[in-house]
């Protein structure tokens, strides 16, 4: 879809300036049989219009009234909470709304019944957003650095002290905002091609890459629609890009702002996702854990270099399989003994 071409590339512009609006926490409790329960909970005054659940399907709501005071006013805000029960960990996808626009997870649980215990390895995948603009990322920045950055994954950075990451940190961010910068620049060109007339837009293809090195540091780490056609006035010695700009600056407007009106619906969602698994958790790929509870932080800016896994592994006793064993070798002594006296 055309409007969504720019969805990312404001993200980082919003996230740098905002907190997010809209904080979830997804809690998944998984049982020794494979089935599961899984809890929504959030502050809001209603339940979101963009929310990711069809709570029409079996969803239980329960909610509390609490006062929030802010600048001398009060606000009623409630704390949703909403859940529901599931034969198994596959069927937590249904009721999800896939036309919303929080990527959604791909669930899994695997059970591994090994005679003394029995393993549970769980795995969700976020997928990873395609549409991310016409500059490919990694022009910019290795798969490692963009993980790195993005993810928060050490693989490739694990042994540095915290001098060196802040170093390597500096470089990633100056090499993040250029690709950035550029993206910006794109779409804005694309805005003005779109309303210039017929001999410049047959034109101005040819002149984009120039004219963006010969003013890349004027324009900034975020260009604007009036800085690219003061740009395109001063290389083509006019002043009808300006003019273009200021005739048409409403619909211009309107036209960048449509391709971005759905970014503050994507940046109300940030999620901390928490997980219980039966038994003892024997690995995980998320160092926050607290008292079995794993825990990982979703949002959009770890969806942008690749998918996100989430996957954790535990295990439980089989504590009839030691009584069998230990009964086993009481006999399998008895009839020794009986056999050789």
């Amino acid at each position: 879809m055309k409007t969504n071409k720019f969805i990312i590339l404001s993200i980082i512009s919003i996230a740098l300036t905002s907190c997010f609006s809209k904080n979830y926490r997804i809690i998944t409790k998984v049982n020794r049989d494979g089935s599961c329960r899984r809890e929504i909970l959030f502050k809001a005054d209603s339940i979101p219009e963009q929310f990711p659940y069809d709570i029409s399907s079996g969803w239980k709501i329960s909610e509390k009234d609490t006062i929030v005071k802010k600048y001398l006013s009060e606000k009623t805000e409630k704390n949703f909470i909403i859940s529901k029960k599931f034969n198994s960990v596959k069927e937590l996808s249904d009721g999800l709304q896939h036309d919303r626009v929080f990527p959604t997870p791909k669930e899994s649980l695997e059970k591994r019944f090994r005679w003394f215990y029995t393993c549970y390895a769980f795995t969700a995948v976020y997928p990873e957003t395609t549409d991310k603009g016409r500059v490919p990322m990694d022009k910019y920045l290795s798969k490692a650095r963009q993980k790195f950055y993005l993810q928060g994954d050490f693989s490739d950075y694990r042994g540095m002290n915290g001098y060196e990451l802040k170093m390597e940190l500096d470089v990633i961010e100056t090499a993040f905002m250029k690709w950035y910068a550029r993206s910006m620049y794109e779409e804005c060109f694309d805005v003005i091609l779109h309303y210039a007339d017929n001999d410049d837009r047959s034109q101005l293809p040819a002149v984009k890459d120039t004219l963006y090195f010969l003013h890349e540091k004027k324009m900034g780490e975020e260009p604007r629609l009036n800085e690219v056609c003061t740009a395109l006035d001063l290389y083509f010695a006019t002043d009808r890009f300006s003019m273009l700009y200021a005739g048409n600056a409403t619909e211009m407007d309107n036209m960048f702002e449509d391709r971005t009106k759905i970014i503050g619906i994507l940046m109300e969602f940030n999620i901390r996702y928490e997980l219980m698994l039966p038994g003892k958790i024997m690995t995980a790929n998320t160092d926050l854990q607290n008292d079995g509870v794993l825990a990982w932080n979703v949002n959009l800016l770890r969806f942008l270099t690749d998918d996100y896994t989430l996957n954790a592994e535990s295990r439980t006793a089989n504590v009839w399989a030691f009584a069998v064993t230990l009964l086993l070798i009481v006999f399998s002594l008895y009839c020794f003994i009986r056999y050789f006296r």
